[in-house]
């Protein structure tokens, strides 16, 4: 049986005992620091999950300011969200708990990172943004496939700039720079929306904003570029 003083119930035993005491340890400070109380519980199966009342037992009625986070190894997904309290949810919203959830307890991250290190992450980021006076909008940190994304779409809407800027004047446009303005809901969206927000909103390093902005960059200067690169036509032999 676990104690009121321990904030996990390893019963899954995922965590090593160096790694679960310096947890518990963190865990313990952070509540008696923040008054957030946060509970972990891992498991291996239906059959070694602790039932609700040997919860109860453990650690008693849990409050508003509670949150029970699970690790199941066997899940398709690692993290189970038994219980949020209902100062938590104010604090961090339902989408990024779907966030946080597909972030740490997603297969591939869990196989690539293991699961010791997914838990010790989540929960270092879970007590980050708990700890912060108005909480987070988004889970910090830039995944690298997430990252992969922004800048593809940055380059997507560097192409639409690009190309729209070199159509023709016809109609009520006389001047190709107005095409741009016309078109800018879909290359600025692509830019400023996907390219740039998600960046912004997770880390402040900027070399990720660096790089989103010169493959925007690249891709408005690729429709001129292939105009220079291209080779001359052949002329006719006489």
């Amino acid at each position: 049986m676990h104690s009121l003083a321990s904030h996990q119930y390893d019963s899954g035993r995922l965590l090593s005992t160096e790694k679960r005491e310096r947890l518990d340890s963190q865990l313990s400070e952070f509540a008696e620091r923040t008054g957030w109380n946060v509970r972990l519980v891992t498991s291996y199966g239906p059959g070694s999950r602790p039932d609700d009342n040997s919860i109860r037992a453990a650690w008693g009625p849990l409050g508003k300011r509670s949150v029970v986070i699970e690790y199941d190894a066997t899940t398709p997904s690692l993290i189970n969200l038994p219980y949020l309290g209902d100062d938590v949810v104010l604090v961090l919203k339902r989408p990024w708990w779907f966030e946080f959830k597909g972030r740490f307890g997603n297969l591939f991250y869990v196989r690539e990172e293991g699961e010791q290190t997914a838990i010790l992450n989540s929960a270092a980021v879970l007590m980050d943004c708990l700890g912060r006076p108005d909480g987070c909008a988004v889970v910090p940190g830039l995944p690298e496939e997430q990252y992969y994304f922004t800048l593809i779409t940055s380059v997507a809407g560097g192409l639409v700039a690009g190309f729209v800027s070199k159509l023709e004047p016809q109609g009520f446009v006389q001047r190709r720079w107005v095409w741009l303005l016309l078109f800018s809901p879909l290359w600025a969206s692509l830019f400023v929306n996907f390219g740039l927000g998600p960046v912004v909103s997770r880390t402040d390093d900027k070399l990720p904003v660096v790089g989103n902005c010169l493959g925007f960059a690249l891709g408005a200067a690729a429709p001129y570029l292939v105009q220079v690169l291209r080779p001359p036509p052949l002329k006719d032999s006489q």
